[in-house]
């Protein structure tokens, strides 16, 4: 519930900063659709003029094939590794070239480290945890801004659908994304 409340104060005051209440439009989604599905990735992306907010929602087992604190060292490792790759957002979301898009900011939120050396957890025990990713680009060229790739799928091999939810000035649409089709055009309805 925490990161609810945080994620919340940060997307409102995203929306502030920003100028468009589109972007709190968008950073709701995730809770509004985010049933925890493994194997399934939930990504919400507000573009407002040269901005563009990316949020990431998936479950822990499809990032990292687990839903608790590491126990093992190749379990830390397989965390780090993810981390890593989710902060490099720029490979994880490429929007389209002309655009000349580039990541501003990134925000990681998962609980999954926060008792990583707890080794007195059962498993009847354990929580469904997810991973939670913002992006924050700035686009030189946003009129051109017509399409994402995700190379999710690539470094993420458990991903197999993600639900993406645009919105944007000229409207609002959506797509499911898959490995064999890891690429959203923006055309609003």
């Amino acid at each position: 519930m925490n990161s609810i409340r945080v994620r919340h104060l940060a997307a409102v005051t995203l929306a502030g900063v920003l100028g468009s209440s589109m972007l709190l439009v968008a950073a709701e989604a995730p809770r509004q659709s985010g049933a925890h599905v493994h194997g399934m990735a939930h990504l919400n992306i507000a573009i407002a003029g040269a901005q563009v907010l990316v949020e990431l929602t998936s479950p822990a087992a499809t990032m990292v094939g687990f839903e608790r604190a590491p126990r093992t060292q190749e379990e830390r490792e397989t965390l780090a590794l993810a981390r890593e790759n989710l902060l490099a957002g720029d490979a994880m979301i490429r929007f389209s070239t002309r655009a000349a898009c580039r990541l501003l900011n990134v925000e990681l939120d998962t609980d999954l480290a926060a008792h990583g050396h707890d080794h007195d957890h059962h498993d009847g025990d354990e929580r469904h945890a997810d991973l939670h990713v913002s992006y924050r680009f700035e686009c030189d060229q946003p009129a051109a801004l017509d399409s994402a790739a995700l190379g999710l799928f690539a470094g993420f091999p458990a991903l197999e659908r993600v639900l993406v939810q645009y919105v944007m000035d000229e409207g609002q649409g959506g797509a499911e994304l898959t490995p064999g089709q890891p690429v959203v055009s923006f055309v609003p309805f």
